[in-house]
């Protein structure tokens, strides 16, 4: 079974940086983030996971 790599993702919602959050991809980070965030709920509302968007975090800009 191939052992698959986790990427530490900076998360936004409307372009504002919330956190970062490790995934295998930008919406299993997504995922991950809303779950941790307790909006598990809203997991299944596509309108609500809209607002959020993520790329790969930078060092010194996301975090040290």
């Amino acid at each position: 079974m191939k052992e698959e790599t986790n990427t530490l993702y900076a998360i936004y919602k409307n372009g504002i940086h919330l956190g970062n959050e490790k995934g295998i991809n930008i919406n299993d980070a997504i995922r991950k983030y809303l779950i941790a965030s307790l909006y598990e709920d809203f997991l299944e509302d596509k309108e609500f996971a809209s607002l959020y968007s993520g790329k790969e975090s930078i060092k010194k800009i996301h975090f040290l």
